[in-house]
């Protein structure tokens, strides 16, 4: 799957962004929003979909969404911290 196909699938409800294909969720990110945080709760990809890079597309959309809504993100669940942590391109985004 293309990374320009994956962002067009991203969907977004109830405190959550989620990629679905032919009626199958492959991969979620769960979030709450308080004020102007963003907390990433949650990130899930089924199994025959892990190691494809869904997760880390969704936590991509996330660092948008926050960007998009003058919002900070903070990483609790520890995939997205690890991703968000480990690159600077993301500082701009991270609650310190």
């Amino acid at each position: 799957m293309e990374r320009v196909e994956m962002m067009s699938q991203i969907k977004q409800q109830d405190g959550r962004f989620y990629i679905n294909e032919k009626g199958n969720e492959l991969a979620e990110l769960v979030y709450e929003e308080e004020g102007s945080l963003l907390k990433i709760t949650h990130t899930h990809v089924t199994p025959p979909e892990q190691g494809e890079g869904l997760a880390t597309e969704l936590v991509d959309h996330a660092v948008q969404y926050a960007r998009n809504n003058n919002m900070t993100i903070d990483p609790i669940c520890s995939f997205a911290e690890k991703v968000l942590n480990g690159d600077s391109k993301y500082e701009d985004v991270l609650n310190k």
